[in-house]
Protein backbone atom coordinates (compact mmCIF):
# COMPACT_ATOMS: atom_id res chain seq x y z
CA UNK A 1 0.00 0.00 0.00
CA UNK A 2 3.00 2.29 0.47
CA UNK A 3 3.63 1.92 -3.26
CA UNK A 4 0.04 2.94 -3.97
CA UNK A 5 0.29 6.08 -1.83
CA UNK A 6 3.60 6.93 -3.53
CA UNK A 7 2.01 6.35 -6.94
CA UNK A 8 -0.91 8.65 -6.09
CA UNK A 9 1.56 11.30 -4.93
CA UNK A 10 3.45 10.99 -8.22
CA UNK A 11 0.24 11.24 -10.29
CA UNK A 12 -0.83 14.26 -8.27
CA UNK A 13 2.53 15.95 -8.81
CA UNK A 14 2.38 15.32 -12.56
CA UNK A 15 -1.17 16.70 -12.70
CA UNK A 16 -0.12 19.75 -10.64
CA UNK A 17 2.78 20.50 -13.01
CA UNK A 18 0.57 20.04 -16.07
CA UNK A 19 -2.09 22.37 -14.68
CA UNK A 20 0.24 25.14 -13.55
CA UNK A 21 2.51 25.04 -16.58
CA UNK A 22 -0.35 26.19 -18.83
CA UNK A 23 -0.06 29.86 -19.78
CA UNK A 24 -3.68 30.58 -18.88
CA UNK A 25 -3.55 28.85 -15.49
CA UNK A 26 -4.34 30.78 -12.34
CA UNK A 27 -1.54 31.16 -9.81
CA UNK A 28 -1.83 28.50 -7.08
CA UNK A 29 -2.81 31.19 -4.55
CA UNK A 30 -6.09 32.41 -5.99
CA UNK A 31 -9.72 33.04 -5.08
CA UNK A 32 -10.54 31.59 -1.63
CA UNK A 33 -7.00 30.28 -1.42
CA UNK A 34 -5.74 33.85 -1.09
CA UNK A 35 -7.71 34.62 2.04
CA UNK A 36 -6.84 31.28 3.66
CA UNK A 37 -3.16 31.91 2.98
CA UNK A 38 -2.81 35.67 3.54
CA UNK A 39 -2.29 35.39 7.31
CA UNK A 40 1.18 33.93 6.70
CA UNK A 41 2.83 36.72 4.69
CA UNK A 42 0.95 39.36 6.68
CA UNK A 43 2.34 38.06 9.98
CA UNK A 44 5.71 36.52 9.11
CA UNK A 45 6.91 38.93 6.41
CA UNK A 46 5.07 42.20 6.96
CA UNK A 47 4.92 41.78 10.74
CA UNK A 48 1.30 42.86 10.95
CA UNK A 49 -1.40 40.33 11.82
CA UNK A 50 -4.04 43.05 11.31
CA UNK A 51 -3.55 42.66 7.51
CA UNK A 52 -3.15 46.43 7.20
CA UNK A 53 0.48 46.51 6.05
CA UNK A 54 -0.07 43.88 3.37
CA UNK A 55 -3.13 45.75 2.08
CA UNK A 56 -1.04 48.90 1.64
CA UNK A 57 1.89 47.09 0.07
CA UNK A 58 -0.09 45.07 -2.47
CA UNK A 59 -3.50 46.66 -2.96
CA UNK A 60 -3.15 50.37 -2.32
CA UNK A 61 -4.79 50.03 1.08
CA UNK A 62 -7.97 48.17 0.10
CA UNK A 63 -8.30 44.46 -0.60
CA UNK A 64 -10.08 43.56 -3.87
CA UNK A 65 -13.48 41.91 -3.60
CA UNK A 66 -12.27 38.43 -4.59
CA UNK A 67 -10.23 38.20 -1.38
CA UNK A 68 -13.26 38.26 0.91
CA UNK A 69 -11.47 40.68 3.23
CA UNK A 70 -13.39 43.80 4.26
CA UNK A 71 -13.34 46.33 7.06
CA UNK A 72 -15.58 45.67 10.04
CA UNK A 73 -18.04 48.59 10.22
CA UNK A 74 -17.74 49.43 13.93
CA UNK A 75 -13.94 49.22 14.19
CA UNK A 76 -12.61 49.76 10.67
CA UNK A 77 -10.35 46.73 11.07
CA UNK A 78 -9.92 44.05 8.45
CA UNK A 79 -12.17 40.99 8.77
CA UNK A 80 -11.13 37.95 6.75
CA UNK A 81 -13.97 35.66 5.66
CA UNK A 82 -11.78 32.65 6.30
CA UNK A 83 -10.21 31.52 9.58
CA UNK A 84 -6.57 30.77 10.36
CA UNK A 85 -6.52 26.95 10.22
CA UNK A 86 -5.21 26.50 6.68
CA UNK A 87 -2.46 29.06 7.34
CA UNK A 88 -1.40 27.12 10.46
CA UNK A 89 -1.18 23.88 8.48
CA UNK A 90 0.68 25.61 5.64
CA UNK A 91 3.31 27.15 7.93
CA UNK A 92 6.12 24.60 7.37
CA UNK A 93 5.71 24.95 3.60
CA UNK A 94 5.70 28.74 3.87
CA UNK A 95 8.90 28.75 5.94
CA UNK A 96 10.61 26.49 3.38
CA UNK A 97 9.53 28.85 0.59
CA UNK A 98 10.84 31.83 2.51
CA UNK A 99 14.26 30.20 2.93
CA UNK A 100 14.37 29.25 -0.75
CA UNK A 101 13.41 32.78 -1.77
CA UNK A 102 16.18 34.27 0.37
CA UNK A 103 18.71 31.74 -0.95
CA UNK A 104 17.79 32.36 -4.61
CA UNK A 105 17.40 36.14 -4.35
CA UNK A 106 13.76 36.01 -5.39
CA UNK A 107 11.48 38.58 -3.73
CA UNK A 108 10.66 37.71 -0.12
CA UNK A 109 7.18 39.15 -0.55
CA UNK A 110 4.98 36.13 0.21
CA UNK A 111 3.71 35.75 -3.35
CA UNK A 112 6.70 35.08 -5.60
CA UNK A 113 7.47 31.71 -7.20
CA UNK A 114 8.40 29.58 -4.20
CA UNK A 115 5.57 30.91 -2.03
CA UNK A 116 3.00 30.19 -4.74
CA UNK A 117 4.04 26.59 -5.24
CA UNK A 118 4.74 25.88 -1.60
CA UNK A 119 1.13 26.82 -0.87
CA UNK A 120 -0.17 24.74 -3.77
CA UNK A 121 1.95 21.72 -2.88
CA UNK A 122 0.86 21.98 0.76
CA UNK A 123 -2.69 21.10 -0.26
CA UNK A 124 -1.40 18.17 -2.28
CA UNK A 125 0.73 16.94 0.63
CA UNK A 126 -2.19 16.99 3.06
CA UNK A 127 -4.32 15.13 0.52
CA UNK A 128 -1.69 12.37 0.29
CA UNK A 129 -1.34 12.29 4.07
CA UNK A 130 -5.12 12.02 4.36
CA UNK A 131 -5.13 9.01 2.02
CA UNK A 132 -2.42 7.37 4.13
CA UNK A 133 -4.51 7.90 7.26
CA UNK A 134 -7.59 6.57 5.50
CA UNK A 135 -5.69 3.46 4.54
CA UNK A 136 -4.61 2.91 8.14
CA UNK A 137 -8.24 3.17 9.24
CA UNK A 138 -9.76 0.92 6.61
CA UNK A 139 -7.14 -1.84 6.67
CA UNK A 140 -8.15 -2.64 10.25
CA UNK A 141 -11.61 -3.69 9.03
CA UNK A 142 -11.34 -4.69 5.35
CA UNK A 143 -9.06 -6.69 3.06
CA UNK A 144 -6.21 -5.00 1.20
CA UNK A 145 -8.05 -5.41 -2.12
CA UNK A 146 -11.17 -3.68 -0.79
CA UNK A 147 -9.11 -0.87 0.71
CA UNK A 148 -7.21 -0.34 -2.54
CA UNK A 149 -10.44 -0.15 -4.56
CA UNK A 150 -11.91 2.27 -2.02
CA UNK A 151 -8.93 4.64 -2.09
CA UNK A 152 -8.82 4.69 -5.90
CA UNK A 153 -12.53 5.45 -6.08
CA UNK A 154 -12.53 8.14 -3.38
CA UNK A 155 -9.56 9.80 -5.05
CA UNK A 156 -10.73 9.80 -8.66
CA UNK A 157 -14.48 9.17 -8.45
CA UNK A 158 -15.12 12.39 -6.52
CA UNK A 159 -13.74 15.94 -6.63
CA UNK A 160 -11.07 15.17 -4.00
CA UNK A 161 -8.22 14.96 -6.53
CA UNK A 162 -9.32 18.28 -8.01
CA UNK A 163 -8.93 19.99 -4.64
CA UNK A 164 -5.53 18.38 -4.20
CA UNK A 165 -3.99 19.67 -7.43
CA UNK A 166 -6.14 22.36 -9.06
CA UNK A 167 -7.48 24.29 -6.07
CA UNK A 168 -4.95 23.05 -3.56
CA UNK A 169 -4.85 26.31 -1.60
CA UNK A 170 -8.54 26.03 -0.75
CA UNK A 171 -9.39 24.44 2.59
CA UNK A 172 -10.74 21.12 1.34
CA UNK A 173 -7.68 18.88 1.10
CA UNK A 174 -6.56 20.16 4.52
CA UNK A 175 -9.98 19.40 5.98
CA UNK A 176 -10.02 15.96 4.34
CA UNK A 177 -6.77 15.17 6.16
CA UNK A 178 -8.13 16.45 9.47
CA UNK A 179 -11.41 14.53 9.23
CA UNK A 180 -9.49 11.32 8.49
CA UNK A 181 -7.25 12.05 11.48
CA UNK A 182 -10.34 12.67 13.61
CA UNK A 183 -11.87 9.34 12.59
CA UNK A 184 -8.79 7.32 13.46
CA UNK A 185 -8.18 9.18 16.73
CA UNK A 186 -11.79 8.69 17.84
CA UNK A 187 -11.53 4.97 17.13
CA UNK A 188 -8.25 4.66 19.05
CA UNK A 189 -9.53 6.82 21.94
CA UNK A 190 -12.54 4.55 22.44
CA UNK A 191 -10.16 1.60 22.52
CA UNK A 192 -8.02 3.28 25.20
CA UNK A 193 -8.32 6.94 26.26
CA UNK A 194 -4.65 7.65 26.91
CA UNK A 195 -3.51 11.14 27.79
CA UNK A 196 -1.70 11.50 24.47
CA UNK A 197 -4.81 10.50 22.51
CA UNK A 198 -6.98 12.91 24.51
CA UNK A 199 -4.56 15.75 23.79
CA UNK A 200 -4.43 14.87 20.10
CA UNK A 201 -8.22 14.75 19.95
CA UNK A 202 -8.36 18.30 21.29
CA UNK A 203 -5.71 19.48 18.84
CA UNK A 204 -7.35 17.92 15.80
CA UNK A 205 -10.84 19.05 16.82
CA UNK A 206 -9.57 22.61 17.15
CA UNK A 207 -7.83 22.49 13.77
CA UNK A 208 -11.01 21.15 12.15
CA UNK A 209 -12.93 24.16 13.46
CA UNK A 210 -10.13 26.61 12.63
CA UNK A 211 -9.83 25.33 9.08
CA UNK A 212 -13.53 25.58 8.32
CA UNK A 213 -15.86 26.58 11.16
CA UNK A 214 -18.87 24.65 9.85
CA UNK A 215 -16.87 21.42 9.94
CA UNK A 216 -17.65 21.32 13.64
CA UNK A 217 -20.51 19.11 12.43
CA UNK A 218 -18.11 16.14 12.37
CA UNK A 219 -17.18 16.50 16.05
CA UNK A 220 -20.26 14.54 17.30
CA UNK A 221 -18.47 11.49 15.93
CA UNK A 222 -16.67 11.36 19.29
CA UNK A 223 -19.75 10.76 21.48
CA UNK A 224 -21.70 8.88 18.79
CA UNK A 225 -18.96 6.51 17.63
CA UNK A 226 -20.28 2.95 17.88
CA UNK A 227 -23.84 4.03 18.67
CA UNK A 228 -26.02 2.00 16.34
CA UNK A 229 -29.32 1.65 18.22
CA UNK A 230 -31.40 3.65 20.68
CA UNK A 231 -30.47 1.25 23.46
CA UNK A 232 -26.80 2.16 22.96
CA UNK A 233 -27.37 5.75 24.10
CA UNK A 234 -27.65 5.21 27.86
CA UNK A 235 -24.47 3.12 28.17
CA UNK A 236 -22.71 5.65 25.93
CA UNK A 237 -23.61 8.50 28.29
CA UNK A 238 -22.30 6.43 31.19
CA UNK A 239 -19.07 5.69 29.31
CA UNK A 240 -18.56 9.37 28.53
CA UNK A 241 -19.04 10.22 32.20
CA UNK A 242 -16.45 7.63 33.19
CA UNK A 243 -14.01 9.28 30.79
CA UNK A 244 -14.83 12.81 31.90
CA UNK A 245 -11.24 13.60 32.88
CA UNK A 246 -10.00 12.61 29.43
CA UNK A 247 -12.77 14.66 27.84
CA UNK A 248 -11.85 17.64 29.99
CA UNK A 249 -8.25 17.40 28.78
CA UNK A 250 -9.51 17.25 25.19
CA UNK A 251 -11.73 20.28 25.73
CA UNK A 252 -8.97 22.33 27.39
CA UNK A 253 -6.53 21.64 24.56
CA UNK A 254 -9.21 22.45 21.98
CA UNK A 255 -10.07 25.77 23.61
CA UNK A 256 -6.40 26.71 23.93
CA UNK A 257 -5.77 26.07 20.23
CA UNK A 258 -8.90 27.95 19.12
CA UNK A 259 -8.17 30.91 21.40
CA UNK A 260 -5.99 32.87 18.90
CA UNK A 261 -8.88 32.91 16.42
CA UNK A 262 -11.29 34.07 19.10
CA UNK A 263 -8.84 36.77 20.18
CA UNK A 264 -8.58 37.94 16.56
CA UNK A 265 -12.37 38.17 16.33
CA UNK A 266 -12.43 40.08 19.61
CA UNK A 267 -9.85 42.57 18.31
CA UNK A 268 -11.57 43.04 14.94
CA UNK A 269 -15.20 43.17 16.05
CA UNK A 270 -15.26 43.66 19.81
CA UNK A 271 -16.86 40.22 20.29
CA UNK A 272 -15.23 36.87 20.99
CA UNK A 273 -17.68 35.12 18.65
CA UNK A 274 -18.27 36.80 15.29
CA UNK A 275 -19.84 36.03 11.94
CA UNK A 276 -17.12 36.82 9.42
CA UNK A 277 -19.80 37.12 6.72
CA UNK A 278 -21.41 39.96 8.66
CA UNK A 279 -19.80 42.55 6.37
CA UNK A 280 -21.33 40.97 3.27
CA UNK A 281 -24.89 41.22 2.05
CA UNK A 282 -25.44 37.45 2.14
CA UNK A 283 -27.81 35.25 4.08
CA UNK A 284 -29.15 31.76 4.72
CA UNK A 285 -32.62 30.85 3.47
CA UNK A 286 -33.35 28.50 6.35
CA UNK A 287 -37.00 28.09 5.41
CA UNK A 288 -36.46 27.22 1.74
CA UNK A 289 -33.28 25.15 1.33
CA UNK A 290 -32.41 23.90 -2.16
CA UNK A 291 -32.02 20.31 -0.99
CA UNK A 292 -32.76 18.52 -4.26
CA UNK A 293 -30.57 20.91 -6.25
CA UNK A 294 -27.59 20.51 -3.90
CA UNK A 295 -27.81 16.72 -4.13
CA UNK A 296 -28.97 15.98 -7.68
CA UNK A 297 -28.91 18.97 -10.05
CA UNK A 298 -26.52 19.72 -12.90
CA UNK A 299 -25.60 22.81 -10.90
CA UNK A 300 -23.05 21.12 -8.63
CA UNK A 301 -25.40 18.39 -7.39
CA UNK A 302 -23.36 16.04 -5.20
CA UNK A 303 -24.63 12.76 -6.65
CA UNK A 304 -24.91 14.12 -10.18
CA UNK A 305 -21.22 15.00 -10.34
CA UNK A 306 -20.01 12.18 -8.08
CA UNK A 307 -22.44 9.29 -8.71
CA UNK A 308 -19.88 6.95 -7.17
CA UNK A 309 -21.04 8.19 -3.77
CA UNK A 310 -24.36 6.43 -4.30
CA UNK A 311 -22.39 3.24 -3.66
CA UNK A 312 -21.44 4.68 -0.26
CA UNK A 313 -25.12 5.33 0.44
CA UNK A 314 -25.79 1.71 -0.48
CA UNK A 315 -23.05 0.67 1.94
CA UNK A 316 -24.73 2.61 4.74
CA UNK A 317 -27.98 0.79 3.99
CA UNK A 318 -26.17 -2.56 4.04
CA UNK A 319 -24.59 -1.80 7.39
CA UNK A 320 -28.00 -1.10 8.91
CA UNK A 321 -30.13 -3.78 7.30
CA UNK A 322 -27.84 -6.63 6.26
CA UNK A 323 -29.74 -9.84 7.12
CA UNK A 324 -26.55 -11.85 7.52
CA UNK A 325 -24.31 -12.02 10.56
CA UNK A 326 -22.19 -8.90 10.41
CA UNK A 327 -18.66 -9.07 9.10
CA UNK A 328 -15.95 -7.04 10.79
CA UNK A 329 -16.57 -4.27 8.25
CA UNK A 330 -20.35 -4.37 8.67
CA UNK A 331 -20.15 -4.30 12.44
CA UNK A 332 -17.76 -1.34 12.39
CA UNK A 333 -19.61 0.74 9.82
CA UNK A 334 -22.91 0.13 11.63
CA UNK A 335 -21.47 2.14 14.50
CA UNK A 336 -20.59 5.00 12.13
CA UNK A 337 -23.97 5.41 10.46
CA UNK A 338 -25.60 7.70 13.02
CA UNK A 339 -22.67 10.12 13.34
CA UNK A 340 -22.13 10.21 9.57
CA UNK A 341 -25.83 10.73 8.90
CA UNK A 342 -25.91 13.63 11.37
CA UNK A 343 -22.90 15.28 9.71
CA UNK A 344 -24.23 14.68 6.19
CA UNK A 345 -27.70 15.99 7.02
CA UNK A 346 -26.28 19.08 8.70
CA UNK A 347 -23.92 19.77 5.79
CA UNK A 348 -26.68 19.30 3.22
CA UNK A 349 -29.01 21.66 5.05
CA UNK A 350 -26.30 24.28 5.52
CA UNK A 351 -25.23 24.17 1.89
CA UNK A 352 -28.80 24.12 0.57
CA UNK A 353 -29.75 27.11 2.72
CA UNK A 354 -26.78 29.24 1.72
CA UNK A 355 -27.47 32.04 -0.74
CA UNK A 356 -24.82 30.63 -3.11
CA UNK A 357 -25.78 27.00 -2.69
CA UNK A 358 -23.47 26.02 -5.58
CA UNK A 359 -20.47 27.39 -3.63
CA UNK A 360 -19.12 29.42 -6.52
CA UNK A 361 -16.78 28.18 -9.24
CA UNK A 362 -16.16 24.55 -8.38
CA UNK A 363 -15.87 21.09 -9.83
CA UNK A 364 -18.66 19.17 -8.18
CA UNK A 365 -19.99 20.33 -4.84
CA UNK A 366 -17.08 21.24 -2.61
CA UNK A 367 -19.22 21.53 0.52
CA UNK A 368 -18.97 17.74 0.87
CA UNK A 369 -15.32 17.19 -0.08
CA UNK A 370 -14.03 17.61 3.46
CA UNK A 371 -16.08 14.68 4.76
CA UNK A 372 -15.20 12.11 2.10
CA UNK A 373 -13.18 10.23 4.69
CA UNK A 374 -16.47 9.46 6.46
CA UNK A 375 -18.00 8.16 3.22
CA UNK A 376 -15.06 5.82 2.51
CA UNK A 377 -15.96 3.10 5.08
CA UNK A 378 -19.41 2.70 3.52
CA UNK A 379 -17.95 2.52 0.04
CA UNK A 380 -15.56 -0.17 1.28
CA UNK A 381 -18.48 -2.09 2.76
CA UNK A 382 -20.24 -2.07 -0.62
CA UNK A 383 -17.14 -3.56 -2.23
CA UNK A 384 -16.89 -6.18 0.51
CA UNK A 385 -20.57 -7.04 0.09
CA UNK A 386 -20.24 -7.28 -3.70
CA UNK A 387 -17.26 -9.63 -3.47
CA UNK A 388 -19.43 -12.32 -1.82
CA UNK A 389 -22.26 -12.23 -4.36
CA UNK A 390 -22.10 -13.30 -8.02
CA UNK A 391 -24.22 -10.42 -9.28
CA UNK A 392 -22.37 -7.95 -7.08
CA UNK A 393 -18.98 -9.15 -8.37
CA UNK A 394 -20.09 -8.36 -11.91
CA UNK A 395 -22.19 -5.25 -11.41
CA UNK A 396 -20.47 -3.17 -8.72
CA UNK A 397 -17.02 -3.07 -10.40
CA UNK A 398 -18.66 -1.94 -13.65
CA UNK A 399 -20.59 0.83 -11.87
CA UNK A 400 -17.55 1.96 -9.90
CA UNK A 401 -15.25 1.94 -12.92
CA UNK A 402 -17.74 3.88 -15.03
CA UNK A 403 -18.22 6.44 -12.25
CA UNK A 404 -14.46 6.92 -11.81
CA UNK A 405 -13.81 7.30 -15.55
CA UNK A 406 -16.70 9.74 -15.88
CA UNK A 407 -15.36 11.80 -13.00
CA UNK A 408 -11.84 11.89 -14.48
CA UNK A 409 -13.13 13.06 -17.86
CA UNK A 410 -15.40 15.70 -16.36
CA UNK A 411 -12.66 16.93 -14.05
CA UNK A 412 -10.38 17.29 -17.08
CA UNK A 413 -13.13 19.15 -18.93
CA UNK A 414 -13.36 21.58 -16.03
CA UNK A 415 -9.59 22.07 -15.94
CA UNK A 416 -9.31 22.94 -19.62
CA UNK A 417 -12.33 25.21 -19.63
CA UNK A 418 -14.88 23.10 -21.50
CA UNK A 419 -17.34 22.74 -18.64
CA UNK A 420 -18.83 25.92 -17.20
CA UNK A 421 -17.40 26.98 -13.85
CA UNK A 422 -20.92 27.37 -12.41
CA UNK A 423 -24.63 27.37 -13.33
CA UNK A 424 -24.32 24.36 -15.64
CA UNK A 425 -27.64 23.63 -17.36
CA UNK A 426 -28.81 20.23 -18.55
CA UNK A 427 -28.56 21.42 -22.14
CA UNK A 428 -24.95 22.51 -21.64
CA UNK A 429 -24.10 19.25 -19.90
CA UNK A 430 -25.69 17.14 -22.63
CA UNK A 431 -23.98 19.12 -25.39
CA UNK A 432 -20.55 18.96 -23.77
CA UNK A 433 -20.81 15.38 -22.48
CA UNK A 434 -17.36 13.69 -22.72
CA UNK A 435 -16.02 16.32 -25.12
CA UNK A 436 -12.35 17.18 -24.59
CA UNK A 437 -12.03 19.87 -27.24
Amino acid sequence: MTKFIAAIAAVALVAYIAIHSRAEADAPIHSDGYSYYVYLPATLIYGDASLEALAKEWHGGTYPDFTGIRRWPSTGRWMNLHPIGVAILMTPFFLAADLLSAWSNLPRDGFSLYYQHAAGLAGMAYFVAGLALLYSILIRHFTAAVVLATLVCITFGTNLFHYAVFDGTFSHSFSFFLVCAWLILVERWWEEPTRARSVMLGLVAALIVLTRHTNAIVLPLLPLYGVARARDLRPRVAALWQRRRSLLATALVGVAVVLPQLALYKWVTGSWIANSYGVFDVAFAWGSPRLAAVLFSTQKGLFFWSPLLLLAVFGAIISLFSPRAPSNGTDWTRGLVLATAVAFAAQTYLAASWWDWQFGDTYGHRAFTDGLGLAAPFLALTFEWAATRPLGRRLVPIIATAAVLLSIVQMTQYWIGILPRTNTTWEQYRTLFLRLR
